[in-house]
């Protein structure tokens, strides 16, 4: 009962917070950051539901602010605009540094009441969490009035326009709740380490499961979002906050790995509460780069910034592991016992991925601290763009390129053989056999992958150059064909072991718990990792320059057979805020006498506030088609275009269209892009197979 009236009063103090000034929202800050003081000392449950409560009904009146329009409120003023749907409108509770913070506060709070319950650091651990988040959003306060000089120049500053896709909605939001999942039962886990005790079993099979759940889920639809966006079409380009997600999902794995055999007194004793730590600790890191100016990044939260807040939690709790890992040593307990080789082989190759992205991550922030140069060949298109470029142009390509960030080619290259060895090993463990026959067939799969790799040459044979792939990754094709001999092993081995299980009449719950979603995950994953290598290397790439408006409507021919027909519907549509859409583009796609596509769609955009001096000409059409960097940089938003897509299950098509002016000259030209990425739609059925396989550990979980 108890329960209930907690969340029932949301009610009104959400309706006393949305229909009063900026004051009482922000009391209800303080209320929760004293009732959490106080459940350190003693009522732990009512003071995390108080808590909780508070910060939810602040996070209301926030939301309302959103729907309504007040521009009154900074925060709303700065992220939102009325043109916008109202499903934006409340994705801005994220998209902004100040709702974030009252966000990860309201969360935070809401996984300490059933953490509270539980004897034990856990719950206080989860109460800490919830209070600096809350304190920081205290500080930096959503509800601040805006300056009558803001309103004054602009009604509102709207959102900015890449986010204004439907997967704002929940994209950002899974990552930060699985963040917060990970990061939530620190508490039990230090105390695994210091006393070899607690609720840390119970809670790294639900907490880390669900948190690796929505990790892997957010990520995906991360890139579904990145390929429809201005990033080119690429599912993955190592921006820093992607290798930082990388980073804290590879040790999100390596944990998952320890799970059904960790014992606080044997198996896994040090490694499974380490690696959580880890794993909390690369969230928040990640949500440092977040906020960090320091690294070229599409995901960098712009203005003031609560950087600080974040660098010291990830501190403080990389201390407190290191503290709760020596006492853990100095206590001296049972050595391991009865875990297999591989499983640790699995375990090691899982952490070593996620150390190797770590690390470059690392060099990038020491390269930029130290001023040091990047060397022309981490600078992809800049001599092909200075030779458009006029003098001013020239100078932003310059500072464009000169900003550090993630080495990726130098990450795949020690990420290659630490996948050929993932698959492998996978392999050999998930294979439904015994003795020297797994053996003599794991050892025909790496005898078979090491002769491609050397004479067979599978992706240099299909590699036609037609694309965008760098000479550094004609460097790494080797390893890929190893890559897909392991993981055609893999997949086989997870399906045959699923089988077997079948055939020994395994009882139902077993299969469904563990060897339906282990073959349908490592299967899922092997789908996913091949096809995403066979689309992004053997992709393909074509221009053609159209004058417009004069080829609008007219076949255009383009190789392999396809021709592309585009008509401009409409134009001058206001849309999403300060944006206009100055393009309603229909279009035919055609390959030979098969008809593809027939459809309509809104590719191009034009900010309707003027545009700076010199960032308009044909550099920046091609900057934006080509480097999204350049765009960033030169264009701050003020155009954009997003591709027309034809999918298929053996090919994607993508029509890239430039940004063009309202009024264009007679005989205007501007490059129109085909790009055609082989078996893509694979790598979408790949990770819903894994995303269904780990929906079926949780259910059985449950249950």
């Amino acid at each position: 009962m108890t329960r209930w009236l907690s969340w029932l009063a949301v009610v009104p103090l959400a309706a006393l917070a949305v229909f009063s000034g900026e004051v009482v929202p922000r009391s209800y800050l303080v209320l929760s950051l004293i009732a959490a003081l106080l459940g350190l000392w003693r009522w732990r449950v009512p003071a995390a539901r108080a808590s909780a409560a508070l910060t939810l009904a602040a996070l209301c009146a926030l939301a309302w602010r959103l729907l309504q329009d007040d521009f009154s409120t900074h925060y709303v003023w700065l992220t939102s605009a009325p043109e916008i749907p109202w499903y934006l409108k409340l994705a801005n509770l994220w998209g902004g540094d100040q709702g974030t913070l009252l966000l990860l506060g309201t969360i935070g709070f809401a996984l300490a009441i059933s953490l509270c319950r539980r004897p034990g650091w856990g719950g206080p651990g989860a109460l800490l969490t919830g209070a600096a988040f809350a304190a920081a959003a205290l500080v930096w306060d959503p509800f601040r009035a805006t300056p009558p000089e803001a309103l004054a120049e602009t009604a509102s500053r709207a959102m900015n326009a890449h986010l204004t896709r439907i997967w704002m909605v929940f994209h950002p939001p899974q990552v930060f709740l699985a963040f917060l999942l990970f990061l939530a039962p620190a508490g039990a886990a230090l105390q695994a380490l210091v006393r070899g005790d607690g609720d840390w079993p119970a809670l790294a099979r639900s907490y880390s499961r669900w948190g690796w759940f929505l990790l892997s889920l957010g990520t995906a639809l991360g890139m579904w979002w990145a390929y429809e966006d201005f990033t080119y079409g690429t599912l993955w380009h190592w921006d820093p906050v992607q290798t930082g997600i990388f980073v804290t999902w590879c040790f999100a794995t390596a944990q998952l790995h320890t799970l059904r055999r960790y014992r606080p007194g044997g198996a896994f004793a040090l490694t499974s509460p380490l690696l959580g730590l880890l794993t909390a600790i690369a969230g928040l890191a990640t949500m440092v780069i977040t906020r960090s100016p320091h690294l070229a990044s599409s995901h960098r939260y712009l203005g003031e910034s609560s950087l600080m807040v974040f660098v010291v939690l990830a501190g403080l709790l990389a201390v407190a592991t290191l503290v709760a890992v020596g006492v853990h040593l100095a206590r001296r307990p049972r050595p391991r016992n009865g875990v297999e080789a591989r499983l640790w082989f699995a375990i090691a190759l899982f952490s070593f991925a996620g150390l190797i992205a770590a690390g470059h991550l690392t060099q990038a922030y020491i390269a930029n601290a130290t001023a040091l140069p990047r060397s022309d060949d981490l600078k992809p298109f800049f001599e092909t763009l200075r030779r458009f470029a006029n003098a001013q142009e020239l100078v932003e390509l310059r500072a464009a390129f000169a900003q550090w960030d993630v080495d990726g080619f130098g990450l795949n290259r020690w990420l290659a053989p630490v996948g050929c060895a993932l698959a492998l090993i996978g392999g050999h463990y998930l294979l439904p056999l015994r003795g020297w026959r797994r053996w003599l067939i794991s050892g025909a799969v790496a005898v078979l992958g090491l002769w491609l790799a050397l004479e067979g040459q599978v992706f240099g044979r299909f590699y036609q150059g037609l694309g965008l792939t760098s000479g550094k990754t004609l460097a790494l094709f080797g390893w890929l064909d190893f890559m897909t001999v392991a993981g055609l092993y893999m997949a086989v081995a997870a399906l045959t072991g699923w089988l077997a299980a079948l055939r020994r009449r395994t009882p139902a719950r077993a299969q469904l718990g563990y060897e339906i979603p282990v073959a349908v995950i490592h299967t899922g994953a092997m789908v996913a990792l091949l096809a995403g290598l066979s689309a992004t290397v053997l992709d393909s790439y074509a221009q053609r320059m159209v004058s417009y408006p004069d080829d609008f409507g007219r076949p255009l021919a383009f190789p392999d057979g396809y021709e592309l027909t585009v008509s401009l519907e409409q134009q001058g549509t206001a849309r999403d805020g300060a944006f206009t859409a100055i393009a309603e583009v229909g279009w035919s796609l055609s390959d030979g006498d098969r008809l593809l596509v027939a459809d309509q769609g809104h590719t191009v955009y034009q900010d309707s506030r003027p545009p700076a001096d010199g960032s308009l000409g044909p550099v920046r059409m091609m900057c934006e088609i080509i480097d999204y960097r350049y765009a960033r940089y030169v264009s701050e938003s003020h155009q954009m275009i997003h591709p027309l897509i034809s999918r298929g299950l053996t090919k994607d098509v993508q029509i890239w269209f430039p940004a063009l002016p309202l009024e264009p000259d007679a005989g205007s030209q501007a490059p129109l892009v085909m790009k055609v990425y082989p078996l893509l739609s694979w790598v979408w059925i790949g990770l819903t197979l894994i995303l269904l396989g780990h929906l079926m550990v949780l259910v059985t979980m449950r249950r």
